[in-house]
């Protein structure tokens, strides 16, 4: 008896019982479904703060932020006095081998912009310097950005986000335009006139920050403290550094260079890191796949034993067929080869309608998470290749697993005793 001729005759009776055959199967669908859709879900949430994270000038970065006050117990214990300057951003360049460059900015809510022909809206206004568009991946879509010039005249100038230039003057060409901007908090004084040099292109909503670029009017920094504010100081620091460069060890050198500066004090140093926003997805994906791993490995297991059982059943209905195929000169391994294709054959099905079923669990699962929380335009559903085979490699192995030992049991049957049972 050929090795083939045992395969088709193991996996010809599933055919035959097919209720119970697809039966046998549900477990391991459910199970590899259930850890694919979970994987494909986590996968696409991981790309979608990947590219929030790049939408707003890449991983390789983290914000020195301003802490004007000092809590303990949620109690208020002094405020700092200690601010950011200039001369810091050009100190951590100057003396801070991983950084790349350092952008000072600072950013203000609701401010009032108008135009001379009466539009008006509310805008996010930020004041930084020329890197700016090229820090935050920002492209122009019309005019030019802020230049070094600018910044170092304080210049009256400003460039729009996309939405913004339209709620203002709609289809008309902003650029050459005058606007007028006030700070929301400093009603009393007179808007500032400001002519506008350049459109950037659509950026969309940023998941980590609470408002949009598009949104967004730049002005020169020191116009922003000349002629908004009158302050002198930086409120933000954003700090660009090497890839592969360890983070940690850079906000280090940056604290310890702005500390030199400013007599020792620290108290009013705080940081942002965005990737470790992608860390947080990364631990909660682990944490829900233990879980889920755990569940689906149960499901899988009483999902093994059921074929298992089932292959035993197989055993006792074909006894008088294994002693006949013995009796005609059938060996040991072929009828161990016929019983075991018949776990394999079971748990491989199951394993690929996992794969497809996973995946289609996965697509109805984005599609209810759009509709429910609609925090994007779309939610991706990721399946690697890897766990597609990892998937197929896993159902074969339990098949082997729990279909050796039924194979074993009909492999041993002895000729003569399995040709006088009578099933």
């Amino acid at each position: 008896m050929k090795l083939l001729d045992a395969i088709t005759a193991g996996v010809k009776p599933l055919s035959q019982n097919k209720l119970r055959a697809g039966l046998s199967i549900l477990g391991i669908l459910i199970g590899i479904a259930g850890v694919l859709c979970m994987v494909a879900i986590g996968e696409g949430g991981k790309k979608i703060i990947t590219e929030d994270i790049e939408k707003l000038g890449g991983a390789n970065q983290f914000t020195l932020w301003t802490r004007r006050s000092i809590f303990k117990r949620q109690r208020l214990v002094r405020r700092t006095t200690e601010r950011y300057t200039f001369e810091d951003a050009y100190a951590i360049e100057a003396e801070c081998p991983e950084v790349l460059y350092v952008l000072p900015n600072h950013e203000s809510f609701e401010n009032f912009v108008s135009t001379r022909a009466g539009n008006q809206t509310r805008a996010f206004t930020e004041a930084a310097t020329a890197d700016y568009a090229r820090g935050m991946n920002w492209e122009l879509q019309a005019g030019r950005f802020l230049t070094e010039n600018d910044v170092e005249t304080a210049a009256q100038v400003c460039v729009l986000g996309s939405e913004i230039a339209t709620e203002l003057f709609g289809d008309v060409s902003p650029v050459g335009q005058e606007v007028k901007v006030r700070f929301y908090y400093q009603w009393q004084q007179k808007p500032v006139r400001m002519r506008v040099v350049g459109v950037m292109k659509p950026k969309g909503r940023s998941l980590t920050w609470e408002y949009c670029l598009d949104d967004a009017l730049c002005v020169p920094l020191t116009t922003c403290q000349q002629r908004l504010t009158g302050n002198r100081h930086v409120e933000h620091l954003i700090v660009f550094f090497k890839k592969g460069a360890d983070v940690n060890k850079v906000i280090a050198s940056a604290k310890d260079v702005v500390r030199k500066r400013h007599r020792g004090q620290d108290d009013f140093i705080g940081h942002y890191i965005p990737k470790l926003t992608f860390r947080r997805l990364e631990h909660i994906q682990k944490v829900i796949k233990i879980a889920l791993g755990s569940i689906a490995g149960f499901s899988l297991l009483v999902s093994g034993i059921g074929i298992m059982n089932i292959c035993l059943v197989s055993v006792g209905e074909k006894t008088r067929e294994i002693g006949l195929r013995k009796s005609m000169g059938a060996k040991q391994i072929d009828i161990f080869w016929q019983f075991l294709s018949e776990s394999i054959c079971l748990c491989f099905c199951g394993g690929v309608l996992g794969i497809a079923g996973g995946w289609g669990a996965a697509q109805g699962m984005a599609w209810l998470a759009m509709r429910i929380v609609p925090v994007v335009d779309a939610w991706p559903v990721e399946l690697s290749l890897p766990w597609i085979l990892t998937s197929v490699i896993f159902s074969i192995v339990m098949g082997v697993g729990f279909g050796v030992y039924p194979a074993m049991q009909a492999a041993r049957l002895s000729p003569v005793d399995a040709l006088r049972t009578e099933n």
